[in-house]
């Protein structure tokens, strides 16, 4: 007897037969609460909101609630300009009083809901092994950015950072800005450039090349990989202003042909350029004039006022005071300006 076994599944259908899709249900807010207290739901969503307000009322860490205050017998502020999206107008604003060497006025006596940590930030700072560089530099280390000084060491030392050696987050490298360079990072600190006359008239040509094309070859790299740009000019810009204190809208009182104009133009030629770079290539710009400033690190021989007060005091010898002694300046500790300057401008 022969059989054969044929193993294939055979669906058999009839002709006539149609298909009808399964119907579909409408919703309905009685079916919606059905849904939610069947099998005990609801339930499970009350505890689960139960432990979650218990976590942020009891098990999130808490400070105390006294404050800390701080020694404000001293402290001046950093005169900043920040653009505004409209390409027209600027905002000039003087900071609160802050000295990162005393405790901070800060009140915490509530809870500080969680949140994500801030990511850390890859910036280049130019000149960062000079006086105020050095001091930005710390500020950013602390902050827990990665930082990359570029020095050229003309008035930099690298005594100024060399607490940072081997540490990950931190690079160095000898650099003239007057030279292209090409670097990934998410925020430029433009500081390259002797600040002091004494330093500045040394060899006047090279202080403008640094400000002009040194300039604008950290804005060229801020454009290309869309870094935020901060340029640290100066007060010198007014020239020898006319009114005091300056304003905002005050355009100063120049002079393009004398012994400081190599510093003083070109500033005035950076600060132009940056704001040529916002309006023409969208991008983000701040400018930071700075003041007389003082603090650890300064070079005792810079010829300005406080180096040589110090300078003097040192030696024993007389204070020289030049001029009726009328004269008013803005002086500033270095903490505040690259504390309550430099990184709040660049936010």
């Amino acid at each position: 007897m022969n059989a054969t076994l044929n193993h294939r599944r055979v669906d058999v259908t009839s002709e006539n037969e149609k298909y009808t899709p399964k119907p579909q249900k409408q919703w309905s807010m009685s079916n919606s609460v059905e849904y939610v207290l069947r099998e005990q739901r609801f339930v499970f969503v009350l505890v689960g909101v139960a432990i979650t307000t218990a976590f942020f009322l009891f098990l999130q860490p808490e400070f105390g609630s006294g404050q800390r205050t701080m020694d404000v017998s001293s402290y001046t502020a950093v005169q900043a300009y920040n653009f505004d999206e409209s390409y027209q107008t600027t905002r000039t604003f003087e900071t609160a009083p802050y000295k990162s060497h005393r405790s901070a006025i800060v009140s915490l006596g509530g809870k500080i809901p969680l949140g994500l940590p801030r990511k850390p930030l890859r910036i280049v700072v130019t000149g960062g092994a000079g006086f105020v560089g050095s001091h930005l530099v710390d500020r950013l280390i602390e902050r827990g950015d990665s930082v990359i000084v570029v020095d050229n060491f003309f008035t930099g030392r690298k005594e100024n950072v060399q607490h940072h050696f081997g540490n990950p987050r931190f690079e160095l490298i000898r650099h003239d800005v007057v030279e292209p360079l090409l670097l990934e990072v998410d925020q430029i600190y433009h500081l390259a450039c002797p600040a002091s006359p004494v330093h500045y008239k040394f060899n006047p040509i090279k202080t403008i090349k640094t400000n002009v094309v040194g300039t604008l070859n950290m804005l060229g790299l801020a454009k290309r990989i869309g870094a935020r740009f901060l340029l640290t000019s100066t007060s010198e810009v007014y020239g020898d202003p006319l009114e005091h204190p300056q304003k905002e809208t005050y355009w100063g009182n120049v002079n393009p042909i004398g012994v400081r104009s190599c510093y003083d133009e070109g500033k005035r030629t950076a600060e132009t350029l940056a704001m040529d770079y916002h309006r023409g290539a969208d991008v983000q710009v701040r400018i930071a004039r700075i003041f007389n400033t003082y603090g650890p690190r300064m070079c005792i021989d810079d010829g300005r006022v406080v180096s040589n007060f110090v300078a003097q005091a040192l030696r024993k010898e007389p204070m020289t005071v030049y001029g009726d002694g009328k004269q008013t300046r803005s002086f500033q500790f270095v903490s505040d300006l690259v504390g309550e300057g430099h990184v709040k401008v660049n936010q």
